[in-house]
């Protein structure tokens, strides 16, 4: 759905207690952990890396927002984000043997 045009103060008024009103009735499910996760092991390798996040996303050409919002569970990255740390980390993915 598309609109022609700007939206009147008053429609998006009404826009947002619309969508006040379907997020109270319906609140996003919360999200299980799982153990042992790629992005898990992405944050260690991070966190135990000798160089600064700032380095880490300069050398990966990614945000440092991005990886300091990542770090601190607030949002989640695209996997050739993920990628790019991972190369600059010296990491690879591997599958284990089971």
């Amino acid at each position: 759905m598309t609109r022609s045009g700007k939206l009147s103060a008053e429609q998006v008024a009404r826009d947002r207690e619309v969508r006040r009103r379907v997020s109270e009735e319906f609140p996003p499910a919360p999200r299980q952990p799982i153990p042992d996760s790629a992005s898990d092991a992405l944050k260690r390798a991070i966190q135990a890396s000798d160089l600064t996040v700032y380095e880490i996303a300069k050398r990966a050409m990614v945000s440092q927002i991005i990886i300091s919002r990542f770090l601190s569970g607030e949002r989640d990255i695209r996997m050739a984000t993920g990628d790019r740390l991972a190369q600059v980390l010296g990491l690879k993915l591997v599958s284990a043997s089971r």
